[in-house]
């Protein structure tokens, strides 16, 4: 009995104690980088080994021991964390782990870790695409991966970049990448893709990477990725920016009217000189005839200037055109999204809807576009997983003529009206209504007929497209190893242009014309797959094998008619004569099988292997086929024992990899011989052979070697330094026959060239504070071009020459030799060849010459450097200070060599448009030491003619992007029943820095490093937020 009264005792007191030193501890866990709730946190007490699991809000709540004394917190991509228990709410910061961070990453048909991955990749996030403010994702690329050479070249609102991996891939096919959206390869247009829908971007660069993909990756793939439900509570995202666009580089100084005039003068008066004038006969002859080389005069006197080449006092302007503030504005552009995501135990969902509008920088443009995106997956069985991932666009473009704007913009005159000047009343010309009449130049030297502000106004230039694609799969789990997975694609697309030209104004007065067209593209993709991974103890095995067929299919309709009765009239029914009708179709199929090996052991060895065959309908049934394949291994030096002690090192793997993958990106038809049909002979319908067969052409082969080190060290830089060899075979030229047979060649398989370099990527974390971190990012790239092969031994292509040993883009002309600071004339070396004892011609010795007609001939030119830079990159920083964070990052381009023709045809003389203000500073008696030719009419051809004397180094540094932004803190946000709100602004190329900016001319021009008159750059400032719900 006693001892069951003490049990009672014990009970009653000792237990209730114990229970009264258990605790609860809350709170709640977020990422340092954004402050967004991290998800699946799991919570640990140390000292009992209980743990709690952090929910879709990042709340955790979990019991603790009286002894406890810490908590550990532990989440993939995240570092561990300990933390002393301090009381019964703990709000808990976690770092990203620079080592778990893209642990995943997208493959050719599938997805791969890092770690294990043999082949060379770069991955692109959607923090970083969404860093820049563009309509088209493609140049939002530039300088965020190593080895993608990005070209903006063209600022057209829509427009996409020009793309080359890893160099130029061919001499006459297509250079530029594959793109695969979510799995399977796209062909629909790339702006119909809204970059708020995407998720990330990998760009495959070597062989063991893309030999999947077989006969269409030898020039590298870009797989975009699009968004999907992340966490397990819905959620509703919205986006909203405002941006204002102007010119990135501004074009050359605008002669005003009184310095144009004068300039015109000295040119007269130079002419005179070289034609024997004495200087005083000259100025007299300047003087008098200078209203009649303006031909449209806009001084109130006949001699505007005196034999001084000065304005004459008292001489007043009647009028003057101020083109480039009527066309040229800070317009607005406006993008919204929204969005709505999540996933529950079986079913991920993300839909979404966007809207642009791009006024651009012209009065006369815009670029609208809707899109829409519906991506859903669900399991259906434990062992059945289905989900279609749908996406349309809507877009409109009306741009106006915008390539000839802008050639028009630099080179009209200021002297030059927009609208019609009365010379009896000295006021402007208005019609009826008291509009003003614009000028079409009819009185006026240069741009006769055409006036571009009354282009936009009377005519048109819409194109629109429809895009729709769609991406939808089965998965069959056999065993947690097994699966096979089929997955049927579309992509569509309708391109529809109208185009209009009024009947009462310009140069299509009294006629009018239009023309429709419309393009359809639809590709089918049907692709099966069939995988197996297992790991046996220190041995891991992947086997994938696939089938695909592939068929797209172009049909075209495009009509032309003239003579409409008056204006207002669009439709092709309206007007009386037809001038063209023209249909086609076009088919491209593709069958494939393809598979890939992988194996590992104990973490530190990997190799890999894969082998493709494509049928293609490109190519002869005896040609059809072409086998690509790549093998790639890679060693993990840091699981190795001898490095295991050494706590600095993170990840250390070296890598390599060789291949061949294919292009046949070329003619649909090439191998046939080919007849046009439609031909009117003596009122006859007919045919006429166009082109001669060539049952043996075959795909152009590139043979791709790769090898390299990632590494990461001391948790807080990681990093990679690759080589690379691309040597492209069999490269499709057209063969020359003789002009009896009547034609001008046969294409065949006869070329070669080769792309190497090196690439190196760094990634940062600076510091790595509570409350203030920085993480800085730089990359680097170098590549040489080689023709290794021609048909012949050297071809002229344009202001390039060919030859073996030589790169696709060396410029090839000759040599100025500047100013003659006797007389400001142009120089040129010239060679003086001899015939030496083995009856060889070489130069015997070189001398100057002012004759440009002495040095056109091939044997006077040499080559004068190439366009492709030495070097170029990128470099990004990014801060951030409770809640508030910064960012910019830097392109630059080193080396390489620029054609300025834009430059060329403003420096010479040439009757009627404008010149560059460099000819302000040109040679005179008083100015012998200038670098600028004496400006004359007489040498108005060799002034800007081709030579070395227009090609510059194009180094240049562009600040990219620049953005500063507040993210409100947690607490907040509960509050106010928000998961996340930002708020931002920033900058896009807003600072360019380079000796092609002086001369007006924006670096970013073109990968063959010519100019061409084309759309600029823009850069623009930005407002924006964003929040979650």
């Amino acid at each position: 009995m006693k001892r069951i009264l003490l049990g009672i005792l014990a009970f009653v007191f000792f237990v209730p104690g114990v229970l009264a030193q258990k605790r609860q501890i809350t709170g709640t866990i977020v990422s340092s980088e954004d402050g967004q709730p991290v998800i699946g946190v799991t919570v640990q007490d140390k000292t009992t080994g209980t743990y709690a699991v952090s929910d879709q809000n990042g709340i955790f709540s979990i019991e603790v021991g009286s002894t406890s004394e810490t908590l550990v917190f532990m989440c993939i991509s995240f570092r561990n964390l300990e933390t002393t228990i301090t009381g019964n709410v703990m709000n808990v910061t976690m770092q990203p782990d620079v080592m778990a961070l893209d642990e995943i990453m997208v493959i050719a048909y599938g997805q791969g870790k890092k770690t294990s991955f043999t082949g060379s990749a770069s991955v692109v996030k959607k923090e970083d695409l969404e860093r820049v403010k563009t309509s088209n994702i493609t140049q939002a690329l530039q300088g965020l991966s190593t080895g993608v050479q990005v070209i903006n070249s063209s600022g057209q609102p829509g427009a996409s970049a020009s793309i080359l991996i890893r160099g130029i891939g061919s001499m006459n096919a297509s250079s530029s990448p594959m793109y695969v959206v979510d799995g399977a390869p796209y062909n629909g247009y790339i702006n119909a893709i809204a970059p708020s829908d995407i998720e990330s971007l990998t760009v495959l660069k070597d062989a063991s990477a893309t030999a999947l993909y077989g006969s269409r990756a030898a020039n590298g793939v870009i797989m975009i990725t699009t968004r999907k439900g992340q966490r397990e509570k819905g959620q509703i995202s919205f986006r909203s920016s405002l941006s204002f666009s102007s010119l990135a580089v501004d074009m050359p100084h605008q002669l005003t009217p009184v310095e144009y005039t004068e300039l015109s003068w000295r040119g007269l008066y130079y002419e005179a000189l070289d034609n024997g004038y004495t200087a005083e006969n000259a100025a007299l002859l300047a003087t008098n005839n200078l209203a009649n080389e303006l031909k449209l005069n806009p001084w109130n006197t006949s001699k505007p200037v005196g034999t001084d080449g000065k304005l004459v006092s008292g001489t007043d302007l009647l009028f003057e055109g101020d083109w480039r503030e009527a066309l040229l504005q800070s317009r607005p552009r406006q993008e919204y999204s929204l969005d709505f995501s999540g996933r529950t135990e079986k079913t991920n969902y993300f839909f979404s809807l966007g809207y642009l509008d791009d006024k651009g920088i012209f009065t006369t443009q815009q670029f609208n576009r809707i899109t829409g995106r519906s991506n859903v997956t669900t399991k259906v069985k434990n062992w059945l997983e289905v989900g279609t991932n749908t996406s349309f666009a809507h877009s409109l473009t009306d741009a106006p003529a915008t390539e000839s704007t802008i050639w028009f913009l630099r080179t009209v005159p200021s002297i030059y009206p927009i609208y019609e000047w009365d010379y009896a009343t000295n006021t402007y010309k208005t019609d009826a209504d008291g509009n003003k009449i614009y000028d079409y130049g009819n009185d006026r030297k240069s741009w006769i007929g055409w006036n571009p502000l009354a282009d936009a106004a009377y005519n048109q230039y819409i194109t629109k497209v429809d895009n729709i694609s769609s991406r939808n799969f089965a998965e069959v789990t056999f065993l947690p190893q097994l699966k096979f997975r089929t997955s049927i694609s579309l992509d569509y697309y309708m391109s529809s242009y109208s185009g209009y030209t009024n009947p009462t104004y310009g140069y299509m007065a009294g006629r009018g014309a239009a023309t429709k067209s419309a393009t359809r593209n639809i590709t089918t993709v049907w692709t099966n797959l069939l995988t197996y991974d297992k790991t046996f103890g220190k041995h891991g095995v992947g086997v994938l094998l696939g089938q695909e067929s592939y068929q797209r299919k172009v049909n075209g309709l495009s009509g032309s008619k003239e003579g409409f009765p008056f204006g207002g009239l669009y439709e092709l029914t309206s007007a009386a004569t037809m001038t063209d009708l023209t249909s086609y179709e076009d088919n491209y199929r593709l069958m494939s099988w393809f598979s890939r090996a992988e194996y590992d052991f104990d973490n530190k060895y990997y190799i890999s292997g894969s082998l493709r065959t494509d049928g293609s309908s490109r190519f002869h049934k005896n040609s059809r086929w072409g086998t690509f394949w790549s093998v790639g291994a890679s060693w993990r030096l840091s699981n190795e024992n001898f490095l295991k002690g050494n706590d600095w090192i993170d990840n250390l793997k070296l890598k390599a990899s060789y291949g061949a993958v294919g292009n046949d990106d070329i003619s649909w038809y090439a191998y046939q011989g080919l007849y046009g049909t439609g031909y009117d002979d003596f009122g006859k319908a007919g045919v006429m052979i166009q082109r001669l067969p060539n049952e043996t052409l075959k795909w152009e082969t590139n043979l791709q070697f790769n090898t390299g080190l990632d590494f990461a060290l001391f948790n807080r830089i990681t990093g990679s330094f690759e080589y690379f060899m691309r040597k492209s075979k069999d490269l499709l030229f057209t063969m020359p026959m003789a002009s009896s047979t009547g034609f001008s060649g046969v294409d065949r398989n006869i070329g070669d060239v080769q792309n190497a370099g090196i690439e190196l990527q760094l990634n940062l974390r600076v510091l790595d504070g509570e409350n203030f971190k920085w993480n800085m990012d730089f990359n680097a790239s170098h590549y040489k071009n080689t023709i290794t092969k021609l048909p012949q031994k050297e071809m002229n292509s344009g202001v390039f020459k060919w030859r073996e040993g030589q790169s696709r883009y060396n410029f090839w002309g000759a040599e100025w030799a500047g100013v003659n600071p006797e007389n400001g004339n142009d120089q040129w070396w010239k060679n003086v060849y001899e015939t030496n004892a083995d009856g060889e011609k070489v130069v015997k010795e070189r001398v100057l010459t002012e004759n440009y007609n002495d040095v056109s001939g091939d044997d006077q030119k040499k080559y004068l450097g190439d366009a492709i830079p030495k070097l170029f990159g990128g470099w990004s920083n990014t801060f951030s200070f409770y809640g508030i964070d910064f960012s910019f990052m830097l392109y630059y381009s080193i080396g390489g060599k620029l054609y300025d023709s834009d430059y060329a045809q403003m420096i010479a003389y040439r009757e009627g448009f404008s010149y560059h203000p460099d000819n302000l500073d040109s040679w005179t008696e008083n100015n012998k030491a200038s670098a600028f030719t004496r400006f004359s009419k007489a040498y108005s051809n060799s002034m800007g003619a081709y030579s070395s004397k227009f090609i510059f180094d194009n180094t240049f540094v562009r600040l990219r992007n620049v953005s500063l932004g507040y993210t409100l803190p947690s607490t907040l946000l509960r509050k106010m029943k928000f998961s996340s709100f930002r708020v931002y602004v920033q900058g896009d190329n807003l600072i360019t820095l380079g000796s092609a900016v002086r001369r007006g001319t924006d670096p970013e021009q073109s990968i063959s490093g010519t100019t061409v008159n084309r759309f600029p750059t823009t850069k623009s400032v930005t407002v924006g937020l964003q929040f979650s719900l």
